[in-house]
């Protein structure tokens, strides 16, 4: 029998880490039950996104990026994560891959239902990964849709097998480097309203085993978009496989070229050996 949680704002952060919290003694292994988290009659105005915009570098104040969309529902999908049936502790989770389709635009302004549910679950060499399906409709029309994939380490894991494809770029890659500042991750979390304390700075990170802090990898995501932004259908399938991270503070290679469907695109550091990111954005 399927649990729906109807919200009518965006939970707290004090609600969001006192859930988290209680996740801690949750050991990894069970069913995914049947829970949606919904938040009808929502609106985003253009100064809740103007952190966002500024630390991505978006210039369009009319429509809300696809990736924005991706942080206002996060909340929505810690307070899934956090009900006692759902058998991970969100402590250690790992964010490893997205695909986000965007039918059309959602304008400043408009009204939108939001809804967080979990998908399948996902086999991965070094533990279990499963889905997280976050819908946006407007009057009951879906406009974007984004499966986001997160990973408990542990025994390998049981269910499908991710096939997604990455891209292998060409010599003839348009290149460019990014310089990315030891203060990135803070700033992205002031603009995102996400503080993993391994994005926050080197002390903190160290906290959880890292030896340095890693910029999010919604932000790598945010910043493509936002590079393609003149030239992105309003229409597109976004996907993209998180690989090595990046520490903070970095210097980094963006590479891109243009497909018949639409870019694929990653991230590699300047050696061009080790990728940080892989994927793609295709007109749907």
């Amino acid at each position: 029998m399927s649990k729906i949680i109807n919200l009518t704002s965006i939970p707290s952060a004090a609600t969001l880490y006192a859930g988290i919290a209680t996740t801690f003694i949750k050991k990894g292994k069970g069913d995914l039950p049947d829970i949606h988290v919904h938040l009808d009659k929502a609106v985003i105005q253009a100064s809740e996104m103007s952190k966002y915009n500024k630390v991505c570098g978006f210039d369009n104040q009319r429509t809300v990026s696809s990736t924005y969309l991706h942080t206002f529902v996060f909340p929505l999908q810690m307070k899934l994560l956090s009900q006692p049936e759902v058998p991970f502790p969100l402590a250690g989770l790992v964010h490893f891959a997205n695909s986000i389709k965007q039918y059309r635009p959602l304008y400043v302004g408009e009204e939108f239902s939001a809804t967080c549910k979990l998908g399948n679950l996902i086999a991965h060499e070094k533990g279990q990964a499963f889905e997280i399906i976050s819908i946006v409709d407007v009057n009951g029309t879906r406009i974007w849709e984004d499966t986001s994939i997160y990973l408990y380490k542990g025994k390998e894991g049981i269910g499908s097998v991710l096939e997604w494809h990455q891209p292998e770029l060409s010599a003839n890659s348009i290149k460019s480097t990014w310089s990315l500042p030891t203060n990135l991750g803070f700033e992205y979390a002031k603009a995102s309203g996400d503080f993993n304390p391994i994005h926050l700075h080197s002390l903190s990170a160290k906290l959880f085993g890292f030896p340095g802090h890693i910029i999010h990898g919604m932000w790598n995501l945010g910043k493509i978009v936002s590079e393609f932004e003149s030239r992105v259908p309003e229409n597109y399938e976004l996907t993209v496989l998180f690989k090595l991270p990046i520490f903070l503070p970095a210097n980094v290679i963006f590479r891109h070229e243009k497909t018949n469907l639409g870019f694929d695109f990653d991230i590699v550091d300047k050696t061009q050996e080790k990728p940080h990111l892989k994927g793609y954005m295709n007109k749907l």
